[in-house]
């Protein structure tokens, strides 16, 4: 069982009243699903439907009848249903596809994509069973993980070749991270994050592997130091450009330098430092570009290092900052700007970057710092028209290097940092997207200005991503084939929703580019010339245009049509003290909604709602990205006073609990009992979510409610779901116990839900793990409407290693003899929520022999401190809600240890109501209980309003200014309090107090 699952927080119930109304129009196009299941693959092949037969033939019944609905799902239908066929000649993958059918859906999904990775998945089927046993697609890795995984794969693989090995496992690694990307798993910023990781740690492999075969023939290279002693030299590999800024795509050239150490080395030396560290620096990028049979691992381009083509390949440290101080031109400093190590001596890496900072940025920068690069853009700019105009044969939309394109945008990003950097050493930062955040976030452009620049440059990139997916190449270029055209476009659906309606994908491309154009334009050239007009020699500055509520053509028609249709909508347009995050989130709802007439009457007979709208725009990522790409939700912020809410007692658990054999929502309640294909099903079940999901959201925003209460609700949604997918899976033979989070009620938006499943002695095992698999498929599986939540097993008995199902009597025996202490912690979460109850209660009175067993042991304590430090030291030293000392770990280790020991009864309830328990009982001081109260109240409300805020769960506060600024703001609120030293202050001292009584009730 890994640490980092142990064990999850204590939590709170939900209400079946809340918003259990059907979604608007339910029939209607709002709760449509979006598949094409009952319709036939578009094939272009005339011998495709000949081919599908024969695939169909070899899987069983229940695949071959979804398999059409999913190849009519994928952009390239024949490509993905011909690499299929290849996959299905082993008998043994058929068998794994016909009992686990959401793997055929992934491998279709890469086919459709990526010929070249498709092949990978074919040379290599064991990845599919990596997705069902390991759960990889939910999250990405890090490069500790990365290096775990490569140190594995080099262990099993009898290659000698390392350059064939490392291209080799960065293949299999891209298919998992292009299924993650494609299934809108992973953010752009994501994905692009976690291919440099990779990258930083394949570059790290083969330095040592070049490092050890040299180290091996001419020795250690070693230098005296200041004090005369022998020392090793270290030597660094900095990575510049797309890896620089962590933002490396799927063929991207990688741009290295490679520096070593100041320092003589001794006179016995068999070789000098200098032709060490050049054959060492040959010697890598010699395995990172040599073409294997797999591809090279990376294309390296070592031309940003001093003195380009004609410098030496690696360089002294004193030499490459001299270069910069004196010699190098202005464009060579701004590449600098991405610099970051990747591989090697990290000390020697920071100390040059530190040293170089002061030639990259400068307080006072005159137009001629900034005037070279300007230059260079422009020559490229006419290159690429030249060519245009001579009739190249390839010459359609270059969607990096054309204007207005994804150059253009980390160009004038660079630009703006230079000019500001000096003086706001924060806006330092290498990645694109984080840099526009910060360049907003101290007002150098305007929220207008972000918006178009962010969402074109994500539009941008993505589609960059599905180009050089196709056949792993490096192009930027829109296909001239009509065919592959129209490929291209339905493998970009979801991310210009509504945008193709006024046109193919090269239109929206085209519109999108101009407008990142107009931008760079005005802001670069423009402002130039004002500057000089304006501005004394040598005090530059770009200023970014005045934003006004029609800031372009677009806009400027959206308030037109609002004038005349929408007075009052107007009148929210053009209010000058409009917050701009607001603004800009306003006008992303308003483009969205302007896109469909349906969508569009039903903003205008919902405008009260659009005011109101406002809060969620201007304080929450995640409602406004519901909002922009479901704009019939307006509706339920319109109605959000008639939907039923929960009412009840003091304590949470005074409601019914647990009893979720069927759904109380009547939307879940029809979905189980229609005659709706299965794929409709699923749309169904998340697009039904994900309203009951924002329903809670907007009510936290809006009515600024008791995190409790909030959990309430989730918890309440996520039952009705629960109790959905058991039917959908014909479960009902199983009891499906919940833990964590939701087994004490407090689900939280953006959770996974930890479970077990429980069946009898008796009962048909293989069957019924069949039916347990198939519920996690119900609720996990990625599909175009998303997912509804990861459903997680490992905290069952054995943990992964484990089966997945458990009976009472093995439940019994595992809690007497083999269940560690802190599953004592853990399952005192433990509550029925679906299936069968008698089974349910039969888990549930096992339980008494794991609390007695724990309440006995007299190293209890000891044993909780220790898991407590393990978990502690793993997160260490990044702040953590959950992992830090006195965080939400601490409250939880408390309360529960005291429930096992002093044999507390009833250990149900949230934690705030356990807490209250322990000290009813006379177990915990009601003045520590009140803290503890307070600092969990604190903890899980700026936790929970982080994730609103930002979109995705959180370890801590919000990296970016305004992200901070808006959970301080809306957490005070719903807190009624004040945090006079500021809201990280205010949780650095809560922690303190956490742990203070954390030491006194477990260091007794």
């Amino acid at each position: 069982m890994p640490p980092s699952k142990l064990p999850n927080e204590l939590t709170g119930v939900g209400a079946p009243g809340e918003d259990s109304r059907a979604l608007p129009g339910l029939g209607g196009s709002a709760t449509r699903p979006h598949t094409n299941s009952a319709n036939s693959p578009p094939f272009r092949s005339p011998d495709a439907k000949n081919n599908l037969t024969r695939v169909l033939a070899r899987l069983s019944p229940g695949l071959a009848s979804v398999l059409p609905g999913l190849l009519a799902e994928a952009p390239d239908p024949d490509g993905a249903l011909l690499l299929l066929e290849r996959l299905i000649e082993s008998s043994e993958v058929v068998r794994l596809l016909d009992q686990h059918d959401f793997l055929a859906h992934y491998a279709i999904v890469v086919f459709g994509h990526s010929r070249f990775l498709g092949d990978t998945l074919i040379q290599n089927p064991d990845l599919l069973a990596s997705f069902l046993r390991e759960r990889n697609l939910d999250r990405s890795f890090s490069q500790e993980e990365f290096h775990e995984s490569l140190a594995r794969f080099r262990a099993r693989s009898s290659d000698t070749d390392v350059a064939l090995t490392l291209a080799r496992f960065k293949r299999r690694e891209y298919v998992r991270i292009m299924l993650r990307d494609v299934l809108k798993i992973a953010p752009l910023a994501e994905t692009t994050a976690e291919i440099s990781a990779l990258a930083d740690v394949l570059i790290e492999a083969a330095l040592r592997e070049a490092d050890s075969k040299l180290q091996r023939r001419h020795g250690t290279p070693q230098h005296l130091d200041a004090l005369g002693r022998l020392v090793d030299t270290p030597f660094a590999v900095l990575a510049l450009g797309k890896l620089g800024g962590n933002e490396l795509n799927y063929s991207s050239d990688v741009d290295l330098m490679y520096i070593y150490g100041d320092g003589e080395e001794p006179p016995r030396a068999q070789v000098s430092n200098r032709e060490y560290f050049i054959r060492l620096a040959q010697h890598t990028t010699e395995i990172l570009s040599r073409v294997t049979r797999e591809g090279p691992v990376f294309r390296i381009d070592l031309r940003l290092r001093p003195q380009g083509g004609e410098g030496e390949l690696a360089i002294r440290l004193s030499q490459a900052l001299n270069y910069y101080s004196d010699t190098a031109h202005d464009w060579e400093r701004q590449a600098l700007i991405k610099v970051q190590h990747t591989a090697g001596d990290m000390g020697l890496a920071r100390e040059f970057i530190r040293a170089v900072q002061p030639h990259v940025y400068t307080e006072k920068v005159n137009f001629a710092a900034i005037k070279t690069a300007l230059v260079a853009r422009e020559k490229m700019q006419k290159r690429r028209q030249l060519g245009k105009t001579l009739g190249e044969v390839d010459a359609t939309i270059d969607v990096k290097i054309d204007r207005g394109g994804i150059r253009d945008i980390e160009f004038l990003v660079q630009c703006l940092q230079r000019v500001y950097g000096g003086a706001e050493p924060w806006l330092r930062s290498g990645g694109t997207l984080f840099s526009l955040h910060k360049l907003h976030d101290k007002g150098h452009i305007s929220g207008k200005e972000f918006h178009d620049l962010t969402s074109a440059y994500e539009f941008l990139r993505h589609l960059e991503h599905r180009l050089q997916l196709r056949e792993g190449q490096q192009t930027h270029r829109l296909p001239a084939s009509e065919a592959d055209c129209r490929v291209l476009q339905r493998a970009m659906e979801g991310y210009a929703p509504g945008e193709y309606r006024s046109g193919d994908l090269a239109t929206v491309v085209r519109q999108r580019m101009a407008a990142v154009a107009e931008i760079y334009q005005r802001i670069i050239y423009q402002q130039q010339t004002r500057s000089r007009q304006q501005v004394p020699e040598g005090e530059f500055k770009l200023l970014s245009a005045f934003e006004p509520a029609t800031s372009d053509p677009s806009s400027q028609q959206i308030v037109e049509r609002l004038a005349t249709d929408a007075p009052a909508l107007y009148e929210i347009a053009n209010r000058s003290e409009l917050n701009p995050q607001a603004r800009k989130n306003f006008y992303r709802f308003l483009g969205s909604a302007f896109s469909s007439s349906q969508h569009y009457a039903g903003v205008l007979r919902n405008q009260e709602a659009v005011g109101r709208a406002l809060a969620l725009f201007e304080t929450s990522d995640y409602l406004t990205e519901i909002l922009v790409r479901h704009p019939e939700e307006i509706v339920t912020l319109a109605e959000l006073d008639e939907v039923a809410r929960p009412t009840g007692g003091r304590y949470l658990f005074e409601k019914s609990l647990g009893l979720a054999e069927t759904a109380r929502d009547p939307v879940f309640a029809y979905l189980a009992d229609s005659m709706a294909s299965h794929a409709e099903k699923l749309a169904l079940l998340r697009q039904h979510f994900r309203h009951r999901a924002f329903v809670v959201g907007a009510r936290d925003v809006i009515e600024l409610r008791d995190v409790y209460e909030s959990f309430e609700a989730t918890t309440a949604a996520a039952e009705d779901v629960m109790a959905t997918a058991v039917r959908l899976a014909e479960a009902e033979g199983l009891a499906v116990m919940a833990l964590g989070r939701l087994g004490s009620g407090e689900f939280d938006l953006l959770s996974d839900a930890d479970v077990l499943f429980v069946c009898g002695e008796g009962d048909d095992r293989i069957a019924l793990t069949k039916c347990a698999e198939k519920m996690m498929h119900v609720l996990s599986a990625y599909t175009r409407d998303g997912t509804v939540f990861s459903l997680d097993a490992r905290l069952r008995p054995r943990g992964g290693e484990g089966e997945l199902l458990s009976t009472p009597a093995q439940l019994t025996a595992y809690f007497e003899h083999e269940a560690q202490p802190w599953e004592a912690l853990m399952y005192t979460k433990t509550r029925f929520l679906a299936g069968s109850q008698t089974l349910g209660d039969r888990a549930t009175g096992t339980l008494k022999t794991l609390f007695e067993r724990f309440a006995a042991d007299t190293s209890f304590a000891q044993s909780v401190r220790e898991m407590r430090m393990k978990l502690e030291v793993a997160e260490a030293p990044e702040k953590s809600f959950k992992y830090s000392p006195g965080a939400i770990y601490d409250i939880d280790f408390i309360t529960s240890y005291l429930l096992v020991k002093h044999a507390v009864a009833d250990k149900r309830g949230s934690l705030r109501d356990r807490l209250w328990r322990c000290a009813s009982c006379g177990v915990l001081d009601k003045g520590d209980a009140g803290v503890l109260h307070h600092a969990a109240e604190l903890l899980r409300t700026v936790e929970h309003v982080a994730r609103l805020v930002v979109g995705r769960a959180v370890r801590w506060l919000p990296p970016t200014e305004h992200g901070r600024k808006v959970t301080e703001k809306l957490a005070g609120q719903i807190l009624e309090r004040e945090f006079p030293r500021g809201l990280e202050s205010e949780l650095d001292g809560t922690l303190e107090r956490v742990r203070a009584i954390y030491e006194r009730v477990l260091g007794e």
